[in-house]
């Protein structure tokens, strides 16, 4: 069976199959690599990719190198990942975030501040990460705020992770000296002309629809 078919009830059938009657080879291989036979098992209900790996380790009673070396690297990548989310640093956003909602009420259905380098636009309101703030540098995504915290993703460095909290505690000072910096409003990208607005450093009718 090829594992990119892998029906919901197939993968369930991997998962529970018992250890009882395994192969002594299996026995063995489970003995050596406990970490990786408990993320497969935890992981074959809703990882094709999982599942046939489990399913390959009952049939010859262990993994390729390959194969084992894959799993490795996902239990790398998370034990990365979880490791730097119980040390994310705290981020005050809500100036942030009162800023938005006033964007919100002002009629912008997509409001973004550019901050310094960064990029802050809210999730949207219907998704899996509503209330979260997401962080982007260019294209470059780099992480999101929620609860508090900053979750940035693996590729996000120290000193990435320093200036979004730097320029998320004051974000119409951080807005003001991005557009004398750049010569462009932070809310709408646009090029700064008028000399108020270029004294100031952002347009008057994003300001005041941001509340400053």
């Amino acid at each position: 069976m090829n594992y990119t078919n892998y029906t919901a009830a197939d993968r369930q059938a991997v998962a529970n199959a018992p250890v009882r009657g395994a192969s002594p080879a299996m026995l063995a291989w489970i003995d050596a690599n406990p970490a990786e036979y408990q993320w497969l098992t935890d992981s074959a209900d809703s990882f094709d990719f999982a599942a046939s790996l489990l399913s390959s380790l009952r049939k010859w009673g262990r993994l390729t190198d390959n194969q084992l070396g894959a799993v490795q690297r996902i239990l790398a990548k998370r034990k990365l990942q979880s490791t730097r989310h119980a040390a994310a640093p705290a981020v005050s956003l809500e100036p942030v975030e009162q800023a938005f909602a006033k964007a919100k009420a002002a009629g912008i259905l997509r409001p973004k501040l550019r901050l310094d380098v960064f990029t802050f636009s809210p999730a949207p309101d219907t998704g899996k990460n509503a209330g979260a703030i997401y962080v982007k540098e260019g294209e470059t995504y780099l992480g999101k705020v929620v609860g508090g915290k900053l979750f940035a993703v693996a590729s996000c460095t120290v000193d990435q992770e320093q200036s979004i909290v730097s320029v998320s505690r004051d974000p119409m000072q951080a807005a003001i000296a991005y557009g004398k910096e750049f010569g462009k409003c932070s809310v709408c990208a646009r090029t700064l002309s008028d000399p108020e607005s270029i004294a100031r450093g952002i347009g008057p009718i994003c300001a005041d629809r941001f509340g400053w």
